[in-house]
């Protein structure tokens, strides 16, 4: 007598593949920077002059070497201050640079006016609550302005240059293989800079 005939069973589907899991492998392999916080020291301040430098350099001089390689301005400028030891993040870089920047106008425009003007004291003479009274920077060391004067004197005259000038790609500036700023002492904030600039280089950057 032979057996009746079995119903066969559905064969279960193997469950779809894990999303999460894989998304969170993915975040595990994502390289993460720790930001330093609060304020910036001299020489963190340096770097990220001498990066924004060698940066607005490359930009003029190699226009499609950055943009072609799909490197942002404050990413590459972040890349570079890690790489010489300033852990600050692009956004911070940024910020600090409009501040720096905003910091040396008023500065600048302070030195200017007292040369035609009588009784008025050095900025790096004043007392920091006499620098308040003019609406001025409570402390901008020399060696900052000296170095934020560098690169507004380079854009000036890139500006006057002929900008139909177009050079041929070259190699990919690397932020890690960039000339290291050179590190300059705490210097004292009554010390002068030892360099000034014409009030037409100001028109140059805008805030």
């Amino acid at each position: 007598m032979s057996n009746p005939p079995t119903t066969p069973q559905p064969q279960q589907q193997p469950p779809p593949p894990s999303h999460t899991h894989r998304h969170h492998h993915h975040q595990q392999l994502l390289p993460t920077r720790d930001y330093q916080k609060g304020n910036w020291t001299i020489q963190e301040t340096l770097t990220l002059i001498t990066a924004k430098k060698l940066n607005d350099e490359y930009r003029t001089t190699r226009p499609t070497t950055l943009i072609a390689a799909g490197k942002l301005r404050w990413n590459w400028i972040e890349d570079y201050c890690w790489a010489h030891g300033c852990y600050r993040s692009q956004n911070q870089c940024n910020d600090k640079w409009d501040n720096l920047l905003r910091d040396y106008k008023k500065v600048h425009r302070y030195q200017q006016s007292r040369s035609s003007s009588n009784g008025s004291d050095c900025y790096w003479k004043m007392e920091r609550h006499e620098r308040k009274l003019c609406n001025l920077p409570s402390n901008m060391y020399g060696e900052v302005y000296e170095a934020v004067n560098e690169v507004v004197q380079m854009r000036y005259n890139n500006n006057n240059n002929n900008p139909s000038d177009q050079h041929p790609p070259q190699q990919q500036l690397s932020a890690a293989q960039s000339p290291t700023p050179v590190k300059i002492p705490q210097a004292s904030p009554v010390a002068a800079p030892r360099t000034e600039v014409s009030g037409n280089i100001l028109h140059c950057y805008k805030l």
